[in-house]
């Protein structure tokens, strides 16, 4: 029974001591609008980046396009020419 009370007392002092993550202090810094800013120009910049891209994309897509068409005639003007 002694062994009993000594464990369930060491048991409550354990749930009344706060945890180590509800002991260290909140380490955000303020909110500063001024950052919100950067954060607006930086995700316009990669929208613009993306729209660059995509432009480019589409060219190459375009141009392959193009070769693929110019190869095929030129591969069936070989066949029907045997």
């Amino acid at each position: 029974q002694k062994k009993n009370l000594l464990e369930s007392q060491a048991m409550s002092q354990e749930q009344n001591q706060p945890s180590p993550a509800a002991a260290q202090p909140d380490r955000r810094p303020p909110f500063d609008p001024s950052r919100m800013i950067g954060i607006i120009k930086r995700k316009a910049l990669i929208k613009e980046l993306a729209a660059v891209y995509h432009g480019e994309c589409l060219a190459y897509c375009q141009e392959l396009l193009e070769l693929q068409k110019k190869w095929n005639e030129v591969f069936h003007l070989c066949i029907s020419i045997e």
